[in-house]
């Protein structure tokens, strides 16, 4: 009998501890989600939510502030999440605040992450429905990045191909790394493409300047004209211009007719110019005519020298000193 009383005693102490044990994780589990606390409710429309399901937490600027009740899908396209909040968030969290779905760490649980919006708002009212944000999800990134490792190896192939035709001297690229002188040739080039560069700018320079001067004097000359004076001038100017043009281009008629004549023969000149028997005559009567005069000048230099004549020629020299004094 009395073992029998302390097992019904043992029993009661196990199911009052059990009870209470209970009690204790039904609480913590309703505190945590807001089962025990008053709350409000709002709702958000995404395209994706990545693997969110209910229960899981909704954050405020990184605060756990509520939780995920309900997930329903309205279209192919859209996704209605329904999230139940702490109503002491109420007169923080504003209408123009976005949710985006994210993930606690690398590898956690899905979340809701409210994100304050830009700008001032009004607080949301129980059953409003805020603006969403999606990011791109993990899967996403993975799959991006397999293209990009996919492409990175096809790319390394390429490189290494290049790499060895280069190695072999095929291909241009190559032949500009082994031939010296095609390289010399290029740096020249290059020097002399920037050497031409500097010298466009230099005569780019010089026709904006140029073009300046000319609006200027196209300025100027527009005053001019509006000279009355000036423009009868240059209209005086003008048939001047005229009248020599027709007597120059009459004067070169009459040239045109006479070296045409001289080449026909026409008229002695003609004749001298045509005939070779006369040509030769006229040299040897010049030569004569040289000598004669050298012969002259030895008469006239003995002249000067002989007693009978000296006295004239001195007073001539005097005279001719007196004339130059004068006129200086």
């Amino acid at each position: 009998m009395a073992k029998s009383t302390s097992q019904f005693v043992k029993l009661g102490v196990f199911v009052i501890l059990g009870s209470l044990l209970i009690l204790v994780m039904a609480y913590l589990i309703g505190s945590e989600q807001n089962i025990f606390r008053p709350t409000f409710r709002i709702t958000a429309v995404f395209s994706n939510v990545n693997g969110l399901q209910k229960g899981n937490n909704v954050r405020y600027s990184g605060i756990d502030v509520g939780t995920v009740r309900n997930i329903v899908m309205e279209q192919d396209t859209s996704i209605r999440v329904y999230m139940q909040i702490q109503d002491d968030m109420l007169a923080h969290i504003k209408d123009n605040a976005v949710a985006v779905v994210g993930s606690d760490g690398l590898v956690g649980s899905m979340l809701i992450n409210i994100l304050p919006g830009s700008g001032k708002g009004s607080p949301v009212q129980d059953g409003d429905e805020i603006a969403t944000y999606s990011r791109i999800s993990t899967q996403d990134m993975l799959t991006t990045l397999n293209v990009t490792n996919e492409n990175a190896s096809l790319l390394t192939a390429d490189l290494l191909e290049v790499t060895h035709s280069l190695r072999n001297g095929s291909g241009v690229l190559a032949a500009l790394l082994h031939d010296s002188v095609m390289v010399q040739d290029l740096r020249e080039g290059f020097h002399n493409l920037k050497v031409s560069t500097a010298r466009s700018e230099q005569a780019i320079g010089r026709l904006n300047r140029i073009i300046e001067e000319w609006r200027l004097e196209q300025s100027t000359l527009s005053l001019l004209t509006d000279d009355p004076e000036f423009t009868e001038q240059i209209r005086r100017v003008a048939a001047n211009l005229d009248t020599s043009g027709a007597e120059i281009r009459e004067l070169t008629g009459r040239l045109n007719d006479l070296v045409s004549g001289l080449q026909r023969g026409e008229g002695t000149l003609g004749m001298m110019l045509n005939d070779t028997v006369m040509a030769s005559e006229i040299r040897h009567g010049l030569s004569h005519l040289d000598s004669g005069l050298v012969k002259f000048d030895e008469n006239m230099e003995a002249l000067k020298h002989n007693w009978l004549t000296r006295g004239y020629f001195k007073k001539l020299e005097k005279q001719q000193e007196k004339e130059s004094k004068k006129q200086q």
